[in-house]
């Protein structure tokens, strides 16, 4: 990454119902709350109600928000893949619209990248929200740091959670994006990871907590 690099932040919205927009508003907020506030938000809206639209206006005055709406999902791959093609900054980060940035998440992750500018995925640790507890994943901060310590594992096990990342645009346009193969379903992050590493590409994870993953929220896709 270089100080001129321009940074998006993607969000695929699947909501139909009030629980899951506040979950939506709460993501939302916590990117109003970023100390690092120069970067674009990009969200699709994958055949969600009518009232999801009305909570993402709402915070266009606060945040720089692009939208498009898809009225039939086709699976979460085709959603970020069409998000991907809306994203116009020389990296791409991601929020599950159910989980939380860290206040200093992009900040932290993006003086992490200029420090280490031959990675291409940067992932981060993540914090577990369960039945409104707080804790720490399964992983410790000193686990999968580098990416050789991160290649000795990720063919058994995929330790990159897909929401902390922070990749290169470049690098997405040269994989094409997600397979949207449903033998893949699920898994369609962990499977871009192996194309990843076969084309060279490099990987590289923050050793802090920057992210918040909920459990128990997820939709169908």
């Amino acid at each position: 990454m270089k100080e001129t690099d321009t940074i998006s932040v993607l969000i695929c919205v699947h909501s139909q119902d009030i629980e899951h927009d506040r979950l939506f508003q709460d993501a939302l907020e916590s990117l109003v709350r970023q100390t690092y506030e120069d970067f674009q938000v990009v969200v699709v809206l994958d055949e969600c109600w009518h009232d999801t639209r009305s909570i993402l206006e709402s915070y266009r005055s606060v945040l720089d928000i692009r939208f498009f709406e898809r009225p039939r999902k086709q699976g979460l791959a085709a959603a970020k893949n069409f998000g991907l093609s809306k994203c116009k900054t020389d990296w791409v980060t991601y929020l599950d619209a159910d989980d939380r940035y860290m206040d200093c998440k992009i900040g932290v992750q993006r003086q992490w990248m200029l420090d280490h500018p031959d990675i291409d995925f940067c992932g981060t640790h993540s914090w577990d929200i369960m039945e409104g507890y707080v804790v720490p994943n399964c992983f410790s901060v000193r686990d999968h740091i580098t990416h050789e310590e991160i290649m000795a594992v990720l063919p058994d096990e995929n330790v990159m959670c897909h929401g902390s990342m922070m990749i290169r645009k470049l690098a997405l346009d040269s994989l094409r994006g997600y397979s949207t193969d449903k033998v893949w379903l699920g898994r369609e992050d962990w499977e871009l990871w192996g194309r990843a590493v076969s084309a060279g590409f490099r990987f590289g994870k923050v050793p802090e907590r920057l992210y918040m993953y909920t459990l128990g929220t997820s939709v169908p896709r």
